[in-house]
């Protein structure tokens, strides 16, 4: 099944939106958290389709008391380790040049932070390197041979991201 970006951020709108009214409905007059009948509090993940079979490990990050970033990234990774999507990390489709490279970034909520990273060779998990880079360093962005460089320096391994397919 093909899903196009205007397909996502189509369901991403929807799924908004219901959200929102969900919000607006259990904040009329008269209606409190702890009162009958109202829904608690629950974490919502939304994730385009090839995240879809990583879900239940980010949702399961986010109801033990996890960090909103942790949770993301568990979700994330399934599809970067994954050699039979074609969309990013590992099998990843390659360029002109027939070198896999990806880009990746991230932001932290409640702190505000953000970290990303362009043009990455050789390194499977881009999400984390991102995550990585608003960690540890004074930059939001790093890209090509630079990012390569500090993600090696992090201990993150030269992997070959071509595969058969």
């Amino acid at each position: 099944m093909k899903f196009t970006r205007r397909d996502f951020i189509a369901t991403t709108a929807a799924a908004s939106a219901s959200l929102a009214l969900d919000l607006h409905a259990q904040n009329q007059p008269g209606k409190s958290a702890s009162s009958p009948g109202a829904l608690p509090k629950r974490p919502v993940i939304i994730c385009a389709h090839n995240g879809y079979n990583y879900l239940d490990r980010g949702y399961a990050a986010l109801v033990s008391g996890g960090d909103t970033l942790d949770a993301v990234m568990q979700v994330i990774t399934g599809p970067e380790d994954d050699p039979n999507d074609d969309s990013v990390g590992l099998g990843g489709l390659p360029n002109e040049d027939c070198v896999v490279q990806l880009d990746a970034c991230c932001m932290h909520g409640p702190t505000r932070m953000a970290g990303a990273v362009a043009g990455v060779e050789e390194i499977k998990n881009v999400s984390l390197l991102s995550k990585a880079v608003m960690e540890h360093t004074g930059h939001v962005m790093l890209v090509g041979a630079g990012a390569q460089k500090f993600g090696f320096k992090m201990g993150f391994p030269r992997e070959n991201l071509l595969t058969e397919n």
